[in-house]
């Protein structure tokens, strides 16, 4: 053994039977360890200037292929500033250029089977879209896009004068500018796309350091059906304030209408700003902020009971849009608010799921639903019966880890009332069919109770009355219907924006406090760092240099 000491460079040189005949480096002390990491990350970066840096690989395309940078330079380069939102939300100017996506799946030899393309990051970040949304529907750059508030995502920009914009793999761009001077190589290749709404947040669907796409031809799955918080066919006094939610409110928006409409990408958004943040935002209710029952909402029966439509779908990347789901209220001016009363005790809960056949490493949300829908207390722990078939999180999300069936449990901290999911259970006639990874099941949210028999058939009425009128596709961004009230008192709310992202929240009127189970104890990080055999040699160089000298000389002086 060959020892090197150098005052605070104190190390072992072990030349033996490494593991895989590497020279392993022990550091010892802040200062070695600090070098060692840093030239251990210099020299793991991938060499984009010569190197592969794009892939298109995936069973969606019939000859994967790979490129270097240079190979894309050379290729047809298309530029254009485009508008977007992130999810907090705030307005922002991109600008960009680089090859069209639709040329590069071409050189892949796209399949017309094609569903979904999915876009990874270097790091692992991985957004995916469905190939409808990201081909096939219209995106566009809006010029008007901070008129009305120059910041605020969650006030409406002017959707005149849109310009239709391709979907690049940028090789040079600047966030927050629309000066073609400020283009760097960041965050290349990146991918970029234009919006099919003035509202649609597409910014955090924006991939940095791009490596690979993967087309698929999986079934599409569908986004849930959004819920309300009141159960629909009670009876409301105007000016009730009603509130929409799905599991996740992160990319995934509620687009509702309060006039019979079928709701799109150009209808009104509830969860303006993601769950992410809701954290940050002590004006949440300001930006998230419940529908409330005026005037202009109020329809008339043949039978002269007044009565409110609110119709409201998810619509999100990666997934179909959910159907349609439907809330029929009728109005009384006397009857009383009951988001404004305290709900009684815990009388129930209920899972959205009561069995779940998924591989392994496959994983389902699960939703908890306590009963009343008001109960003040509705926290909730989850645990798995056997930790080496499925764990669940704090927050209900289901990972199948091995094989065999696992029951996973949800109990209520008032009442402990329990509901159950079975894992992998034997197959019966009758059981739920299998969930495709990630699917979020349908809710039945608008059913009328029973005990208010009378009310439901005057809705049943009512809802064949109203009618589902048919979807329309519009060739040109519409102007996004917007909450006229709402909007006017914006102008006050200009809450400041970060930049990064967040961890997902749950829902806090579900989800307050959890236990977490995990299948294997997690273990402490190791402080050895191996190099490879170059790195060692480098090291060793910079120890014979006077560098090592210069830095002891530089120690003695603090």
């Amino acid at each position: 053994m060959l020892r090197f000491l150098m005052g605070a460079v104190n190390m072992d040189l072990s030349l033996g039977k490494a593991r895989e005949n590497k020279y392993r480096l022990l550091p010892v002390g802040p200062v070695p360890l600090l070098f060692f990491l840093v030239l251990s990350l210099f020299l793991s970066l991938p060499a984009v200037a010569s190197g592969t840096v794009l892939e298109i690989t995936g069973d969606g395309v019939s000859a994967p292929v790979a490129w270097t940078l240079a190979e894309l330079e050379a290729m047809e380069q298309y530029q254009h500033v485009y508008s977007g939102i992130n999810t907090y939300p705030t307005k922002q100017w991109y600008i960009a250029r680089g090859v069209k996506l639709r040329d590069l799946l071409a050189l892949a030899g796209l399949k017309e089977e094609a569903t979904l393309i999915r876009f990874y990051s270097r790091d692992g970040y991985d957004v995916t879209f469905t190939v409808q949304e990201i081909l096939e529907d219209k995106r566009y750059y809006f010029p008007g896009l901070k008129e009305n508030h120059p910041s605020d995502g969650s006030i409406p920009g002017s959707p005149a004068g849109a310009v239709e914009v391709e979907p690049i793999v940028a090789l040079a761009s600047a966030e927050g500018s629309a000066d073609p001077g400020a283009m760097n190589d960041k965050d290349i290749p990146l991918l970029v796309l234009g919006q099919r709404a003035v509202t649609e947040q597409t910014s955090t669907l924006f991939v940095k350091n791009l490596s690979k796409i993967e087309v698929l031809t999986a079934e599409l799955d569908k986004w849930d059906e959004p819920r309300i918080n009141v159960p629909a066919g009670s009876v409301l006094p105007p000016g009730t304030g009603l509130v929409l939610e799905n599991k996740t409110s992160d990319v995934d928006k509620i687009h509702y209408t309060t006039d019979g409409s079928t709701p799109t990408v150009n209808s009104p958004i509830f969860n303006w700003s993601a769950s992410r943040w809701w954290p940050l935002r002590g004006d949440l209710d300001q930006v998230n902020a419940p529908i409330v029952i005026t005037e202009d909402m109020i329809q008339k029966g043949e039978d002269g009971r007044e009565y409110i439509v609110i119709k409201a779908r998810t619509i999100g990347p990666g997934k179909e849009d959910s159907d349609v789901v439907t809330f029929i209220f009728t109005l009384d001016p006397e009857a009383p608010d009951p988001t404004r009363e305290p709900g009684g005790p815990v009388t129930g809960l209920s899972l959205d799921r009561s069995r779940l056949d998924l591989p392994v490493g496959g994983s389902f949300q699960l939703e908890a639903l306590v009963e009343p829908y008001n109960a003040p207390d509705t926290r909730v722990t989850w645990h798995s019966g056997d930790t080496r078939v499925a764990t669940v999180d704090n927050r209900g999300l289901v990972t199948v880890v091995g094989p065999g069936t696992a029951v996973i449990t949800a109990e209520t901290a008032e009442g402990n009332f329990t509901a159950s999911c079975v894992i992998n259970g034997p197959g019966e006639e009758g059981e739920d069919e299998t969930a495709p990874l990630e699917e979020i099941p349908e809710e039945t949210a608008d059913e009328v109770p029973e005990t208010e028999l009378e009310a439901g058939e005057a809705d049943n009425a009512l809802a064949e009355e109203v009618g589902e009128p048919e979807e329309e596709e519009t060739a040109d961004p519409a102007v996004p219907e917007g909450r006229g009230q709402y909007l006017a008192e914006k102008k006050d709310l200009a809450a400041p924006s970060p930049e990064g992202g967040g961890e997902g929240q749950g829902t806090p009127a579900q989800v307050q406090v959890f236990e977490l189970f995990l299948a294997e104890p997690l273990s402490l990080p190791v402080e050895r760092r191996e190099l490879e055999l170059p790195t060692a040699i480098i090291f060793f160089l910079f120890l014979l240099s006077g560098a090592a000298k210069r830095y002891l000389e530089y120690a003695k002086e603090l």
